[in-house]
């Protein structure tokens, strides 16, 4: 079968092309990410999220999956259905994957410019990453200790408030800067900052203004 629907709470799940032989697994842990992350953030519009079977090109080779979430609300996630660990990509990076974009969608209905600035993008990523590793309690790839990262920070001073900047290069490694070293640092910063407010619950976090975290985290 090429092309699944099924309805569940919020929203729409498409899954695209997916093996037949997988397609159950893909459904029962997807929804029930889905549904919890809705729960945990208080977020109970649609969103449609679609899954496709997937070329490499399209994914994170560490994890075997690659999500994001686009302007209108929705999640797009790309599963590379070759790998010999399959079954632990789906058990393991699936629900991780939407919780993380599931909180851009959230998020973006409270701050809809979330990526005009470089320290918009950096605490948007950072929340997250946050809420995938709090809720999780696993390595999350993106968000590892990334060598001599400590000297980057003079950099996102100086480029925090500027609306054109390199996503790619920050990012991704698209450039000369480290790879995933937006998501590190974004990540550093709100984890600062949640140290200090441990009754701010995840549905606050992911509302809340960059300034309140700029203002309450280091910058180191």
């Amino acid at each position: 079968m090429g092309k699944l629907r099924n309805t569940c709470r919020g929203g729409t799940l498409h899954l695209i092309k997916i093996p037949p032989t997988y397609q159950k697994v893909v459904e029962k842990n997807a929804k029930h990410a889905l549904a919890n992350a809705s729960e945990l953030l208080l977020y109970h519009k649609p969103v449609e999220t679609v899954i496709f079977s997937s070329t490499r090109a399209f994914i994170i080779p560490e994890g075997g999956i690659g999500a994001h979430a686009i302007i209108q609300g929705d999640i797009v996630v790309n599963i590379d259905f070759s790998r010999r660990d399959i079954k632990k990509v789906l058990e393991k990076e699936l629900p991780p994957a939407l919780y993380h974009e599931f909180s851009h969608i959230v998020r973006k209905a409270s701050r809809p410019n979330l990526y005009e600035t470089l320290i918009e993008s950096l605490i948007t990523e950072g929340i997250a990453s946050y809420i995938e590793k709090k809720v999780f309690r696993k390595r999350v790839l993106y968000v590892e200790p990334i060598k001599s990262e400590q000297k980057y920070w003079s950099k996102v001073k100086k480029n925090m408030r500027k609306k054109r900047y390199s996503h790619a290069e920050w990012f991704f490694g698209n450039g000369e800067l480290p790879r995933w070293i937006g998501y590190r640092l974004g990540y550093l910063l709100v984890d600062s900052f949640m140290k200090h407010h441990r009754n701010l619950s995840l549905a606050q976090l992911v509302r809340i203004k960059p300034s309140e975290i700029i203002q309450r985290s280091q910058l180191s």
